[in-house]
């Protein structure tokens, strides 16, 4: 395509449609390395947004942590027993469940729509 005997404007359109089908090229490529990045910026973004408020309720209850811990560590202590509870309870609910699927059609039968 570079010889002698080709005239400027073909090489010239066609280093042009080179050119342009680079820049498609680095754009797919670039849109690739931007997906992740894009992922993390949306939660970044979030936080971003909302600064002012995250950072007024993190004031809020590191004061109130401060001025009273008592009932703070008491909530705490609350929702790690709770947690503990829950991790005892739902392979039990889980293990259940089936049964209950299959049981509760035949008591609704034989109490006649009255449970509805």
């Amino acid at each position: 395509m570079n010889s002698e005997h080709t005239p400027l404007a073909v090489r010239r359109a066609h280093l042009v449609a080179e050119c342009a089908r680079q820049r498609g090229d680095m754009a797919d490529q670039l849109n690739l390395l931007k997906a992740p990045v894009e992922r993390v910026q949306g939660a970044a973004g979030f936080i971003g947004a909302h600064r002012k408020t995250l950072l007024a309720g993190a004031g809020v209850a590191v004061g109130v942590m401060i001025a009273r811990p008592k009932p703070v560590l008491a909530v705490i202590a609350a929702g790690a027993s709770l947690w503990q509870l829950a991790q005892r309870v739902v392979p039990v609910v889980q293990r259940m469940l089936p049964t209950v699927q299959r049981v509760l059609p035949m008591v609704r039968a034989r109490m006649g729509g009255h449970l509805e």
